[in-house]
């Protein structure tokens, strides 16, 4: 696919991909089998540049509702922003000035 041909076009290092979900949903059911909005959506980025295998923010202990980033009916708290990924793109784009990062 889309990996494969940027590493046949030798395009890896050049190009960050990063796939996001529109908004996370919750791990348990609602009334009619179906899930509803939650809070922690999942973000994938991919490229030659990037030190990946690795999560970005703490991956829940468990799906149980003891579980202390479940608030509640499936829904699992973030424990990173959203934009926290934009840290790390910025970085490799050049901006290395926090100033800039406003």
């Amino acid at each position: 696919g889309f990996y494969e041909s940027l590493s046949e076009m030798n395009m890896l290092d050049k190009v960050t991909t990063i796939i996001m979900s529109e908004f996370g949903r919750t791990i348990s059911p609602n009334t009619n089998d179906g899930s509803d909005h939650g809070w922690g959506g999942n973000y994938f980025l991919f490229g030659g540049g990037l030190e990946g295998r690795r999560i970005l923010g703490n991956y829940p202990e468990g799906f149980a509702e003891s579980d202390p980033t479940n608030i509640g009916r499936g829904r699992i708290l973030p424990t990173k922003s959203w934009d926290a990924l934009w840290y790390g793109v910025s970085r490799w784009y050049g901006v290395d000035d926090d100033t800039d990062m406003d």
